[in-house]
């Protein structure tokens, strides 16, 4: 009976590894669509009712998803908190919050890094064409985390029930 436990416990133990291991993919595939989202909820903010950036990146971040809303609501509370910090600054504070959420690469991490260098240091219309290409760069990066999802997700599910079922063999 002990055998027994033992051998179920293992295998869903090794199964739930797989599959949080598996959620990382989902998690960043969305967490780039809710970025787009984002800029687009960011450019309306700028474009058509002329809010300031503290403001803006606030009203974005309370109707974001949970995923990207650490990066918008660090950023604000930042450039509210303390007057002499840059919005790139801000911004800055804002990625590291959202990687401690979800992992990104250095590629999706330099595309965020390089649209706040530019955020609130430039006029309408510059930070508007920066937050077009930086949407473009972002459903181009979610077009790549959509196929290594698919590749990956149920590799990684289906090699831990695996490895749960070999240790459950070694074991009897």
């Amino acid at each position: 009976m002990c055998k027994l436990l033992g051998a179920i416990l293992i295998l869903l133990g090794c199964s739930y590894w797989g599959w949080k291991i598996s959620s990382l993919y989902r998690k960043r595939t969305e967490l780039f669509r809710f970025l787009q989202n984002g800029l687009t909820m960011l450019e309306a903010e700028i474009n058509y009712t002329a809010t300031p950036l503290p403001l803006a990146l606030e009203r974005v971040g309370r109707k974001s998803n949970r995923f990207c809303q650490a990066l918008f609501l660090q950023a604000a509370h930042i450039l509210q908190a303390q007057k002499t910090v840059s919005a790139g600054e801000a911004w800055q504070t804002g990625i590291a919050a959202l990687a401690a959420e979800v992992p990104l690469s250095k590629e999706e991490s330099e595309i965020l890094q390089l649209f706040g260098y530019s955020l609130g240091g430039s006029d309408k219309e510059e930070q508007l064409k920066n937050i077009a290409l930086t949407k473009k760069q972002l459903f181009i990066v979610q077009k790549k985390a959509e196929e290594e999802q698919g590749k990956k997700q149920k590799l990684c599910q289906y090699l831990s029930f695996c490895l749960g079922a070999v240790l459950v063999l070694l074991l009897i």
